[in-house]
């Protein structure tokens, strides 16, 4: 089945080298429109090079039948180059090259019939103007790419640039495979091809027209259609309330009859407009440019616009986007419209329409405003997620070296992943992190491919506390004891303390920064930090000077002492035995000493650390009482008696 081509009404559009026909035609190079549906290809100039192509395609699959004039200007003797009949893929803006090319040669996929009117030796020419059946532009008659011909154009003339209009018709048969061609209505040459698929690769829709080219020599070459060169077919719909243009070959003098006149706008004309109501079909008799009665039937099937479409999918995460086809029950194009959710969507005209959003979607179809259908649908969603919860940042500590990521909330159906950056390091809920960085959480719904994401940051602290102890002072027999000062400790701000007392002597609470001590030796500090558990220590040396160490078991007094002046034992003192050059006197806090005569009268008393020296006692056997206390050592307080013998 066949729709009428729209009438041919010339307004030329300049785009560049591309000048485009209102309606059918694409001109290209050198080619002009001339008025009368005729085009001048090349004029007479050298290097000339012009293409004109039809705006429909040829159904391949339907026989076509194309009846023309060309027209090969008047120069015999030095009139180049000739004129293509091509179909072709390439597109509507196609060109191949000037001189012997025809503007056909180096095409590409395509098929060529030339009217060659200069003989090229080195192509295989003959001397007189001839016809050949070629493909893919190959020009050269003899190579594999020709595929009929050479012959003679004009059976009765070996020249055709002869200034007249030659009537030229093309045939082509699918059930046969025969492409014919006839000159001045008589015929020349066949070719017998599968055209689609020996040539298109399987595709049957082609676009036609025509090139020319001149090289040194020149010509003025002219093709003139036909509004109506594509006929409409034996066989077209039309929907209910509308109408259709008919349309059949070229008359020879521009009559035609049609019956019954029945909703025809002009039973006369080459194209009338039909609006019958119901089935019916159409006769028309005219004779052909070649003088031929012809008579045509054409069937007019009538019948409601219907659409239809595709039934879309659900959405999903996974199917983010449903294309629906809209598709209807004629071989002519409608104008579609798309609503969604009482909104155009701007869908004008296309016939397969992609959704995105679900919702209710209104298609609407219209054929010239003949005849309308219409579909509402509805395209449901399913974007359901599950929660993706990571839970609280948290730290590698010195105490916590591994951190047990799980996601907070577990869905049976779920499929779960944990990445680290754009790795994937686990396919669970749960998954232990010895690293820190940002963990990524996603929660897969494997019924709609939707998915949640939640991210965690695994920090790293494991910076021990900073411990800076001074130096200490000294104890002696006045600083008996005293508290380790002045301890900074950094980086860490909770925290807690134990010492180690490695002394022996007794220490006050080690879970104190500033413990006092009581002896000399070496203490250790541990401080633990209470947010990431990573400890530090340090350690500090107490001295104590050779005071401190005192021992008075080892204190004696001397049992004599001397009053001659002779220097000899002239002082009577206390004394340590193992270290009898210590004046031990001094070290005392509280000293008092008294000497007796054996009749007990007090002689001497004194309460400095000061020796006794005898001055005026008579020798003899004395008594003494010594009260005292002392810091140094183990502190110690008491009295000594005893006797002293004063000797000259």
């Amino acid at each position: 089945m066949r729709i009428l081509c729209a009438a041919v009404t010339l307004t030329l559009l300049s785009f560049s080298s591309v000048v485009k026909a209102q309606s059918n035609y694409f001109l290209n190079g050198n080619a002009q429109a001339i008025g009368g549906d005729c085009y001048q290809l090349t004029s007479a100039f050298p290097t000339q090079n012009g293409t004109v192509w039809y705006a429909d395609q040829l159904d391949l699959n339907d026989p076509f039948s194309l009846q023309f004039t060309m027209n090969f200007g008047d120069l015999d003797v030095n009139g180049a180059d000739g004129i293509c009949f091509v179909l072709q893929t390439v597109g509507t803006a196609a060109i191949g090259t000037s001189g012997g090319g025809m503007g056909y040669q180096n095409f590409g996929t395509s098929l060529g019939i030339e009217f060659d009117t200069w003989q090229n030796g080195d192509f295989g020419d003959p001397f007189e103007d001839h016809v050949a059946i070629e493909i893919n532009g190959d020009i050269n008659h003899n190579s594999s790419g020709n595929i009929a011909g050479p012959v003679q154009i004009d059976p009765f003339d070996a020249n055709v640039e002869d200034g007249e209009n030659h009537i030229v018709q093309i045939t082509w048969d699918p059930t046969t495979q025969l492409i014919q061609v006839y000159f001045d209505c008589v015929f020349r040459l066949q070719g017998n091809i599968d055209i689609i698929n020996s040539i298109f690769n399987g595709n049957s829709l082609v676009y036609w027209g025509f090139t020319a080219a001149t090289g040194g020599s020149v010509n003025n070459q002219t093709v003139c259609l036909e509004e109506n060169i594509l006929n409409i077919g034996n066989q077209v719909e039309v929907c209910t309330g509308g109408s259709i243009e008919l349309s059949v070959g070229n008359s020879l003098d521009g009559s035609y009859s049609w019956t019954p006149v029945d909703y025809l706008d002009d039973p006369a004309s080459a194209t009338p407009i039909a609006a019958p109501p119901s089935d019916i079909t159409y006769s028309v008799t005219y004779t052909d440019l070649c003088g031929v009665d012809q008579t045509s039937e054409i069937q007019v099937l009538v019948e409601d616009l219907n659409l239809s479409i595709s039934t879309p999918d659900q959405l999903t995460c996974d199917n983010e986007q449903e294309t629906v086809t809209g598709s209807i029950n004629f071989d002519f194009d409608v104008n579609y419209t798309w609503t969604f959710n009482n909104a155009s969507s701007g869908g004008l005209n296309v016939s397969n329409f992609n959704i995105t959003s679900p919702g209710v979607y209104t298609v609407e179809v219209n054929y010239q405003n003949q005849c309308f259908d219409e579909i509402e649908f509805e395209v449901t969603g399913d974007f359901t997620t599950y929660p993706a919860i990571a839970g609280s940042n948290q730290n590698i500590t010195c105490t916590e070296e591994e951190i047990i990521l799980t996601a907070s909330q577990i869905n049976s159906n779920a499929v779960y992943g944990w990445a680290i950056g754009a790795n994937l390091v686990s396919n669970t809920s749960s998954y232990t992190a010895t690293n820190p960085g940002i963990y990524t959480l996603a929660v897969l719904n494997p019924d709609n491919g939707c998915v949640a994401t939640d991210q965690v940051t695994i920090g790293i602290d494991i910076t021990p506390p900073s411990i800076f102890i001074p130096q200490q002072d000294t104890l002696d027999c006045q600083l008996r004891s005293f508290p380790i000062a002045d301890i900074a400790i950094t980086d860490a701000d909770n925290y807690s303390i134990d010492w180690d007392n490695f002394t022996g002597y007794p220490m006050t609470d080690t879970t104190l920064i500033y413990p006092i001590i009581s002896g000399p030796g070496y203490y250790e500090i541990t401080v633990t930090s209470e947010d990431n558990g990573c400890e530090a220590t340090a350690g500090i040396n107490i001295i104590a000077d050779e005071y401190f160490f005192i021992n008075l078991e080892f204190m004696r007094f001397p049992n004599i002492v001397t009053a001659n002046g002779d220097g000899l034992n002239k002082d009577w003192k206390p004394f340590l035995s193992y270290n009898t050059n210590l004046n031990i006197l001094d070290l005392f806090s509280t000293y008092e000493m008294t000497v007796f005569n054996r009749w007990g009268q007090e002689l001497y008393t004194t309460s400095k650390p000061t020796a006794y020296r005898p001055s005026e006692e008579v020798p003899g056997v004395y008594y003494y009482i010594f009260n005292y206390d002392i810091t140094c050592g183990i502190r110690k307080s008491g009295t000594i008696e005893g006797t002293i013998q004063i000797v000259e």
